[in-house]
């Protein structure tokens, strides 16, 4: 998704946020403070991309576990094995794979954040509506 989707996004969001009563307003943000992800935190585990430390802080585990394992394979066959290009060849697979979500760490991020703040809106409104 491109950067200026993901702004207009999240401007609608913020437009309807805006429209809600200060209770439900409160509500949102108790919410959004729970859920949303820091960019920067993001992208510093981003650059760690071959252990998938950016995909558990994203609540991606089984893609985390995935990466991590990888990783772990590729420490073992590299100090295990007398050819280090096993090791190497595993360390090389995981980083094309990865090389997109690094690369796209800004877009991945505001979108994951923009589906958090689209969640705490929808959730704002359940609990209204149940009030009522």
């Amino acid at each position: 998704m491109s950067r200026k989707t993901l702004v207009a996004q999240e401007e609608v969001i913020r437009l309807k946020v805006r429209q809600l009563s200060p209770e439900q307003r409160k509500n949102y943000h108790k919410h959004e403070l729970e859920y949303l992800k820091d960019p920067d935190t993001y992208a510093v585990l981003n650059w760690c991309f071959i252990a998938g430390f950016h995909h558990f802080y994203l609540g991606k585990l089984v893609r985390g576990t995935v990466n991590l394992s990888l990783f772990i394979l590729g420490l073992i066959l590299l100090f295990t094995i007398e050819s280090p290009w096993f090791g190497l060849s595993v360390y090389a697979l995981v980083f094309l794979l990865e090389l997109p979500q690094l690369l796209n760490a800004q877009n991945i991020i505001h979108q994951h954040n923009n589906q958090v703040m689209q969640s705490c809106l929808t959730k704002v409104f359940d609990i209204h509506d149940n009030r009522s």
